[in-house]
């Protein structure tokens, strides 16, 4: 195998120091033209490609940026993706992306593995909510050792509220929803969610409670279902739900997989939406658009989210003295059939 042409190699040739190469390679002034020009000939002729690490270690900053979601193959967390990607583009900025899988011990790997590649800023949605003194020191240093500009993306955290953030506003969301299946006539109505020592499930729970106590509707405990927001345990949670003997006669489910999971009990029961049980779930699900599946659902934009994110960590890079900025999105609701 050749030998790998280095920067030492084309400095050798040109007859330059090294610190010269890399001041081209950043197309710094201060290199005198000829000289530049003898050594960018050197490198067309060697078909030099010189690696981003090389050119952001010259620089001591780095034109990458870090992104850590805690379920890449969730399609909301796709959508938020491609929001990212598309303003970062127009920023010419290179993106690494950590799929946390809900860990926190990936969490904090993908922390170390991105401090190592000294990102320029850090889009984050925790993997889970850190709610003991002992985990919150502990993300928190990890997060200040990246020495970097934050923002904090769907998964608001007490012990995160020094950083930017952006959010959907879940409770009043799941607010809504309730009322709307209170207006359609229901007043059993069960709720698919996650367990409560998460805040995303407190809070969509609050949103559902209120609107229950508003109207008059006490909130039945045993219509309240504790999962994980995956597709199996909602199965399963569902699955003992339609088999009550005085089920609710409507259900919310708290985001896609959930709603996924609850379908799939459903349609195995040979039974139907709005015909045998109401549900409004959270998130849209494309492939019901496709099908013409008329699924009531709670829209979260995740490509404004991206790019509401992104936006805010590109001011942050600007300005790092700028006052703190939160942003709370507003879900739509989306109801064809109660």
């Amino acid at each position: 195998m050749p030998k790998e042409f280095t920067i030492n190699d084309i400095a050798r040739e040109a007859g330059v120091s090294k610190a010269t190469v890399s001041r081209v390679l950043n197309e710094s002034a201060s290199v005198k033209p000829e000289t530049k020009e003898r050594i960018l000939n050197i490198m067309e002729e060697r078909n030099f490609s010189p690696s981003a690490a090389a050119r952001d270690l010259s620089r001591r900053q780095s034109n990458t940026i870090g992104v850590i979601v805690p379920e890449v193959d969730n399609p909301f967390f796709g959508d938020i993706l491609r929001g990212i990607t598309e303003i970062a583009d127009q920023s010419n900025y290179m993106m690494i992306c950590c799929n946390s899988d809900d860990s926190a011990k990936k969490d904090k790997k993908a922390l170390l593995m991105l401090k190592e590649h000294r990102v320029r800023g850090l889009l984050y949605t925790p993997a889970v909510d850190y709610t003991t003194k002992e985990q919150q020191v502990s993300i928190n240093k990890l997060l200040k050792d990246l020495n970097a500009p934050i923002v904090i993306m769907d998964r608001q955290m007490d012990s995160m509220e020094e950083y930017d953030g952006v959010f959907f506003d879940d409770e009043k969301a799941m607010y809504e929803a309730t009322k709307e299946l209170i207006h359609a006539g229901h007043t059993e109505i069960g709720l698919l969610n996650a367990a409560m020592d998460r805040v995303l499930a407190r809070g969509r729970y609050r949103g559902y409670e209120r609107a229950m106590n508003e109207a008059g509707l006490s909130v039945n405990k045993g219509y309240v279902f504790e999962g994980d927001y995956h597709m199996a345990k909602a199965y399963n949670l569902s699955k003992e739900l339609l088999a009550m003997e005085n089920r609710p006669t409507a259900v919310l489910t708290c985001n896609n997989r959930t709603s996924l999971g609850f379908l799939k009990a459903l349609y195995e029961r040979g039974e139907r939406l709005s015909k045998d049980i109401a549900c409004i779930g959270l998130d849209r699900i494309e492939v019901f658009d496709i099908i013409n599946n008329n699924f009531n659902y709670i829209e979260r934009d995740g490509n404004q989210m991206g790019h509401c994110a992104m936006d805010l960590l590109n001011d942050r890079i600007a300005c790092p003295q700028k006052p703190l900025k939160q942003i709370i999105l507003t879900p739509v609701l989306r109801i064809h059939d109660l």
